[in-house]
């Protein structure tokens, strides 16, 4: 879809309801990141999720002291978006700042109860007890919300007491960087089918494989945190969907009430499901994922502030990464094809022009509110004719964006709204809608959303996405059974055209603990050969994809 065909779908589904036990040496990083679905869920969402489904696999609801041998209540997608990203990145941050308080404390003489010798840097804890301990179930140990910590003395009598002898720590050496960093592997294999050749005589049949690796790093007393991730995709047919990237490579130091973040990062902002509006930061992948979901990383400078009035956040964007598009035997592509390599640019500085954001965003009960400001270089392109090929001009870009998500029992209310201002035009846009779920819709206790999204948008046929004045429908049913179980089915409709539709069908389950199950699938339907949904008539398809964890 050559002109940033930004389609109208909801993000990756997720497992719903599942249940894991907390195994030794297991934190509970690792287990967020096996269950979260995508990029568009924040860690510090999925964790937060986790720590409100459990209540009780917290010593004192501390995010640093999860239980070992608990089973843990895993959170649906759903619920995870449902957190308010900052609140939650507030949270996380506070149990870091926390944990590195304790560590600072002397530990010379104290309760057992009251221990934690994850604390103690270059030191071991021997709690003695001068009464016989009462013999107890070992479900104690804690271990940090990003690392683990090593397991507190079990089994002492809750009136005994105890004395702390703090000795110097064994000569056993500590372990070497790379040993402390924590490593998960991603392996996709993603066969393509379109039922009818292209509108070129594209094949068919399409199939790509990509692997993703990401190291987490933590120190000591978890202020600073390194993430890298590199990320390859090959495809069969289209060597232009062949990707060798830097998905995330970033720094982040936490400084109780503000953080610093250095890298290589992907940003989310937004509450609506057919149609991300304000979410600006960072360039599409659409080679990828027709519905823009997929995103390439973007090198920036990022500072957030937290407090009580909300979070401030400001980006610097020190380059800028262009759209790529289909190739000759690539499928949802215009007639004419993309030169890619001979982008044009309104600013001199071509991709090293200095783009600058700002957000703020507040939780007020159960009101989430985010005003943002973006200038710089536009990352949907404006397709120029030139010699039987298109070539992709970048204007300078200033958006003022709005987004709401208000929580009223079922009901969840959404907005987003930006204004958009560049030198050709000046342009309003809109997503507003609900999502209405029944709990427990009959004996096996499934779960049904009704979703519905109005969306305009000033430029009508001008507009560089197939949504103009179009009403979206969707349903989403989680099973809630041990695979985590969850079908996805959404359908555009324009209000001016009556056969101008598309649709789509999104699931997921997971098989065994290893390896989860996706399909996905596409409908286009069109009859006016002036908006860009005519071009894909013929590019309807289904795709599997089955990933494995490692």
């Amino acid at each position: 879809m050559g002109l940033c065909f930004a389609f109208c779908a909801a993000p990756a589904v997720a497992e719903a309801n599942m249940q894991r036990q907390v195994q030794p040496n297991e934190t509970l990083w690792r287990i967020a990141s096996e269950i979260r679905p995508d990029h568009s869920v924040s860690m510090a969402q999925v964790i937060q999720a986790i720590r409100e489904l459990n209540p009780q696999a917290f010593q004192q609801g501390d995010l640093n002291q999860l239980r070992h041998g608990v089973i843990l209540q895993l959170p649906s997608r759903e619920q995870m978006v449902q957190q308010n990203p900052d609140a939650a990145e507030q949270a996380l941050a506070e149990a870091r700042v926390a944990l590195l308080a304790s560590a600072q404390q002397p530990a010379a003489v104290t309760k057992a109860a009251s221990v934690d010798p994850s604390a103690i840097e270059n030191r071991s804890v021997v709690v003695v007890a001068e009464s016989a301990p009462t013999e107890q179930p070992e479900t104690s140990p804690v271990n940090s919300a990003v690392h683990n910590t090593p397991p507190s003395n079990p089994g002492t009598s809750q009136g005994a007491a105890t004395r702390a002898v703090t000795t110097t720590s064994s000569a056993e050496p500590e372990p070497g960087f790379w040993q402390q960093v924590e490593w998960f592997s991603q392996l996709n294999l993603m066969p393509r089918w379109y039922p009818q050749a292209g509108l070129q005589q594209q094949a068919q049949w399409h199939n790509s494989v990509s692997f993703e690796l990401e190291g987490y790093w933590q120190s000591d007393d978890r202020s600073h945190t390194l993430v890298f991730s590199p990320y390859i995709r090959w495809d069969q047919r289209d060597s232009a969907r062949h990707l060798l990237d830097i998905s995330e490579a970033y720094w982040l130091y936490y400084g109780g009430d503000w953080e610093l973040r250095a890298g290589i990062n992907k940003v989310f902002w937004g509450a609506v499901e057919s149609q991300r509006l304000v979410d600006v930061i960072n360039q599409r992948d659409l080679l990828d994922r027709p519905d823009g979901e997929s995103k390439l990383g973007q090198p920036m400078l990022q500072l957030s502030l937290i407090r009580d009035y909300g979070t401030v956040q400001a980006y610097l964007l020190p380059y800028f990464r262009e759209r790529k598009f289909a190739g000759e035997e690539g499928r949802l592509r215009l007639p004419q094809l993309v030169d890619n390599s001979a982008a044009l640019y309104e600013s001199r500085q071509k991709r090293s022009h200095l783009d600058w954001a700002l957000r703020w965003s507040q939780q007020f009960s159960s009101l989430d509110l985010g005003l943002s400001y973006f200038q710089g270089t536009a990352r949907e392109p404006v397709l120029l004719p030139a010699e039987q090929q298109l070539v992709p001009y970048y204007p300078q870009l200033k958006q003022l964006g709005l987004d709401a998500q208000w929580v009223l029992g079922s009901w969840l209310w959404k907005t987003e709204a930006v204004y958009r201002h560049t030198e050709a035009e000046h342009s309003k846009a809109l997503v507003t809608g609900f999502e209405y779920t029944q709990v427990g819709i009959n004996e096996y206790f499934w779960d049904l959303g009704w979703l519905l999204e109005y969306q305009y948008d000033s430029r009508g046929l001008a507009a560089t996405t197939i949504a103009q004045n179009d009403l979206f429908v969707g349903w989403r049913l989680a099973l809630n059974d041990a695979a985590g179980s969850e079908i996805l089915f959404g359908m555009m409709q324009d209000l001016d055209r009556s056969h101008s539709r598309s649709a789509y069908l999104e699931a997921s389950t997971r098989l065994g603990e290893r390896f989860r199950l996706r399909v996905d699938g596409w409908l286009f339907h069109s009859r006016y050969p002036d908006e860009l949904l005519y071009w894909l008539r013929r590019d309807d398809y289904i795709q599997l994809t089955l990933e494995y964890y490692f």
